[in-house]
């Protein structure tokens, strides 16, 4: 941005007495504090804009050699090293263009507006929906593009997109930790929201620098909270974006009149910078949010989940389909586990326990033994989501299959006979339930599963009531691609050992 702007958002703010207070900050944890002194530091105006639009180049750049890659592994897979023709070559060539069209169509290059799961859902239907006009166009041009060319095509461009993807998102929340990546962004609003929403904004990797507020038409002419100034009216909002350099309008929707966010809107719109509207809603998936006109107005639609009829019936095949392959894959290791428990301690090699799953059933939960049977423990095992990190009971052999997750194996023959599903919150000892029916219950209206939400969030590092609000996510937004997006984070989370003890 040329230097006399970003000489004057820097005066505006010393004038206006934009100044975090070290009272404040004193109480705040370490990591908050490190965040807001790298936000603080970070490049004024339109940086952080540039840094996406070079981030969008870089993901269109990494698609294209991943659908090349992706034909050119797929094409030696399939023809055993056979040299590869002219017309083959000259579709591998055209290829990325087409490919990169169709994520643009799908808005994947606009990453600071998907949430991962969303990434996942679109890459997942851009790449089946490349794939298909690729093997149209061959169809059309009477090129010899084999199905099973195009079909391993879909699997490798399918699964690098996704690596591709989780490294760029990994370099962007580094970027957003240390500031560099962070939108200067007015707070439209005075009220407890908007305090609240300062809040929200200065946590760290958030993506946003809060720089002040601006006041609605009918608030009161109060002076700051949360240490930022009032900067000024709705009505300023042009100079204030000018001055302070704002690349963002955020606003408190419930404190703005339908004629103030059409200034808002204006302002936003002459300017070139985003608006953002706070929805006060709980954490929720995109897929399952719409726009509805209502006379002058827009609302937000939230479609209602129920696992139910067809979505019953396509989540039961997904957790066959899933737990016979992984049966067939780790039977060989059944063995090996068995007979290293049986040398490392006394004891069966497999414990099971009551569980409650869906509806409140009880059920026999099995998984391989990891603690000793001789030490009694007094613990109090009632209490929500138990486990210690550092428990006695736990053998050698326990320990190392807990942290690679190999004692919960035997939980896919719970998921074959019915009683589990694949994904799903994780079941809890019945006496548990029974201590706290209130709190524990609302978690029993799907399947328990072997894989959760939370534990791919954190797995044991979460608190209690941590682990129950990410359960209650994943309910409230089921579908069958959250499901595959959360085995295959298990299997990072696993790998990574993030969690668990």
């Amino acid at each position: 941005m040329p230097f006399g702007r970003a000489q004057r958002a820097r005066e505006t703010s010393q004038e206006n007495g934009y100044r975090r207070q070290p009272s404040a900050a004193t109480h705040r944890p370490r990591l908050y504090r490190a965040s807001e002194a790298a936000l603080a530091a970070a490049e004024p105006g339109s940086g952080a804009l540039r840094r996406y639009h070079r981030i969008s180049v870089g993901l269109a750049v990494s698609d294209a050699a991943c659908i090349v890659v992706a034909l050119v592994s797929a094409y030696f897979l399939r023809y055993s090293g056979r040299p590869m023709p002219a017309g083959e070559i000259a579709v591998i060539v055209l290829t990325p263009v087409l490919w990169v069209g169709v994520f643009q169509a799908f808005d994947l290059y606009a990453t600071q507006h998907l949430s991962a799961p969303e990434e996942f859902r679109r890459i997942i239907g851009a790449s089946s929906v490349g794939v298909v006009l690729l093997a149209l166009t061959s169809y059309w041009s009477h090129s010899s593009l084999s199905r099973a060319w195009v079909g391993l095509t879909w699997v490798v461009a399918l699964a690098l997109e996704l690596v591709t993807r989780r490294c760029w998102r990994a370099w962007a929340w580094r970027l957003q930790l240390d500031g560099r990546l962070a939108l200067r962004t007015l707070v439209v609003g005075t009220s407890a929201e908007a305090g609240r929403l300062v809040e929200i904004l200065r946590a760290p990797g958030s993506g946003f620098l809060p720089l002040g507020y601006a006041r609605p038409f009918d608030a009161g002419r109060g002076g700051s909270a949360n240490s930022l100034p009032v900067l000024g009216g709705i009505d300023e909002l042009d100079r204030l974006v000018s001055e302070q350099a704002a690349d963002c309008l955020f606003v408190a929707s419930t404190e703005i009149t339908l004629d103030e966010m059409a200034r808002v809107s204006q302002t936003a719109r002459r300017a070139g910078i985003e608006v953002r509207v706070l929805a006060n809603l709980p954490q929720t998936l995109t897929s399952r949010l719409s726009l509805l006109k209502v006379g002058p107005a827009i609302a937000l639609a939230l479609k209602p989940v129920r696992l139910s009829g067809r979505q019953a019936i396509m989540k039961r095949a997904f957790d066959l389909v899933v737990a016979s392959t992984a049966l067939l894959v780790t039977l060989p290791l059944w063995a090996v586990i068995a007979v290293a428990i049986v040398l490392d301690s006394r004891g069966p090699v497999f414990f099971s326990q009551e569980r409650v799953t869906k509806d409140g059933r009880i059920f026999r939960m099995h998984k391989f033994r990891s603690m000793r049977t001789d030490v009694d423990a007094a613990l109090d095992t009632t209490r929500p989501f138990f486990k210690l990190q550092s428990d006695p009971r736990l053998t050698r052999v326990g320990g190392f299959l807990r942290r690679f997750s190999l004692d919960e194996l035997p939980q896919f023959w719970n998921v074959l006979v019915g009683e589990m599903s694949i994904v799903g919150p994780r079941p809890l000892p019945a006496n548990q339930v029974a201590a706290n029916p209130e709190l524990l219950t609302p978690r029993h209206v799907v399947p328990a599963g072997v894989t959760g939400w939370w534990q791919t969030n954190g797995r044991s590092r979460v608190t209690p009531e941590e682990a129950l609000r990410l359960d209650l996510f994943y309910i409230e937004n089921w579908s069958l691609t959250l499901d595959l997006y959360v085995v295959l984070k298990t299997f990072s989370a696993v790998v990574g050992r993030q969690g668990a003890y």
